[in-house]
């Protein structure tokens, strides 16, 4: 089916034109930086998320294949068309980005640090993000997928508050080398087959010494934007080190981008071959995972409990992705929606409590003892982070961890140890916030505005109805 009035263009383009007002609007005249540029930036988001509904409502969800297809004719020696398309998994994942960088704009209006530029490259972001994960052809895909290097270098830059420029160099030097074997690897796709199609590469057969290298090229490029050895060291050290929850949000949805397109290219005949080298790849990861969430557990640091817990779902996800089953897909893609509002929403409310901390200079036991709107929130949003049964995430983890230990018991043991620890942990975090304290030196003012606590009323809304049915915004579900 072709999309009517190239909705899916839309969606990759209002983010950009929305960047486009903020670079051209003026601070308001009682000189608070940046105001306009987040208005603007939020009007935008919404904007494109009605017309992610839109797009829901003529979608067939029960169709596996890319639909709402737009062709664009871009080079006629050799003959290149872009094409993009969704179905419901992509749809999803665009709809849960936006939601998730909207909580992180409403997260960040308190925070004036360079808040225009942090306007213009999340809107920059956001529409190459959409336009990778609407891309239907291997040269768009790929186009996307390094294009949003460039707004995430420059927000990393800015409010990463990375200290040693080592770091910079890591994530510029594993990018760079990703763009060049993956675009190798395009071009050998290209070359062999004929076809750009994303959905034809998984079905390709090529030679043995040629396959070797085409997937060990698209492995090496989407590994090396997720926490796993030996690439974990630069991005815990960038993300911990994130203090604006925007700018952390954005890096954090970075390794999404790695497993959508491991979802898009896996083979689908794994040879024993290629096989043998993936189960080394998953050893690997479950270490990593274990590794990680033990840190989390004995670090204090709440950014650092974040990227715990994001890392080790990420990794579980990405361990889902390889069994290569559509039911297992499927539930990956639910689950994702949730997790990253989840994701999104607890970071931004720990942001809030840990610049209250700072204001006191010092942690405070039982912080939340006097804030009942910011209690409640935070409360459901670590019991929801743990996969207790109010969203999606609860019943799909359920049934991927059950696949994971059906395919190899040994390491679903240390996936359900490792989701344990980081549960935990956050567990261990609401206990220290809401434990009795008679020194609470906080008082009502300090709780969240009104308006806030509302929005986040809407996004626990969003993950209940999730819970009772995943597309429950859909006439048609």
């Amino acid at each position: 089916m072709d999309s009517p009035f190239a909705l899916l263009s839309l969606i990759v383009v209002i983010p950009f034109l929305g960047m486009l007002f903020v670079l051209s609007s003026k601070d308001n005249e009682d000189g608070v930086v940046g105001r306009n540029a987040l208005h603007v930036s939020i009007f935008t988001i919404i904007c494109n998320i009605i017309l992610i509904w839109r797009i829901f409502m003529i979608l067939n969800e029960k169709s596996s294949s890319l639909q709402l297809i737009e062709k664009y004719n871009w080079l006629n020696i050799p003959n290149i068309d872009i094409m993009f398309g969704v179905d419901v998994f992509s749809l999803l994942l665009i709809l849960s980005v936006h939601l998730a960088i909207l909580i992180g704009l409403f997260g960040a209006s308190s925070n004036t640090f360079r808040q225009k530029s942090l306007m213009v490259f999340t809107l920059l972001f956001l529409s190459t993000i959409t336009g990778f994960l609407v891309s239907a052809d291997i040269f768009s895909f790929y186009i996307f997928f390094e294009a949003m290097l460039l707004p995430l270098f420059m927000i990393i830059g800015m409010f990463g508050e990375v200290k040693k420029q080592g770091l910079i160099n890591r994530f510029f030097l594993y990018n760079f080398i990703g763009a060049i074997v993956l675009f190798s690897a395009t071009m050998l796709i290209f070359e062999q087959s004929g076809s750009v199609l994303l959905s034809e590469v998984s079905k390709i057969e090529f030679p043995a010494p040629l396959k070797y290298y085409i997937w060990g090229a698209i492995g090496l490029s989407f590994v090396s934007r997720i926490p796993i050895w030996p690439f974990h060291y630069w991005i815990s050290s960038i993300n911990s080190g994130i203090r604006n929850p925007l700018a952390f949000i954005i890096t954090a949805l970075l390794p999404l981008t790695a497993i959508y397109g491991f979802i898009r290219l896996l083979p689908q005949d794994i040879s024993s071959e290629i096989g043998s080298y993936i189960i080394y790849g998953e050893i690997i990861a479950v270490v990593t995972m274990l590794f990680i969430s033990l840190i989390g557990f004995i670090n204090r640091d709440y950014q650092y409990k974040i990227f715990a817990y994001v890392t080790v779902y990420y990794i579980l996800y990405l361990l889902g992705v390889f069994i290569n089953d559509v039911l297992v897909m499927s539930n990956i893609g639910y689950s994702l929606f949730c997790f990253l509002i989840i994701m999104a929403s607890l970071e931004v409310v720990s942001s809030y409590i840990y610049h209250k901390e700072q204001e006191m200079q010092s942690l405070s036991n039982g912080f939340l003892c006097r804030v009942k709107r910011l209690s409640f929130i935070y409360s459901f949003l670590t019991i929801a982070a743990i996969g207790m049964p109010v969203s999606a995430v609860f019943i799909n983890n359920f049934l991927i961890l059950s696949r994971l230990l059906g395919f190899n018991v040994k390491m679903g043991v240390l996936l359900v140890l490792s989701l344990a620890f980081v549960g935990i942990t956050l567990l261990q975090e609401l206990l220290r916030l809401k434990q009795d304290h008679k020194e609470c030196r906080l008082g009502k003012n300090d709780d969240i505005s009104k308006p806030f606590f509302a929005f986040m009323l809407f996004i626990i809304f969003i993950l209940l109805m999730s819970f009772v049915k995943p597309l429950w915004f859909v006439a048609s579900a």
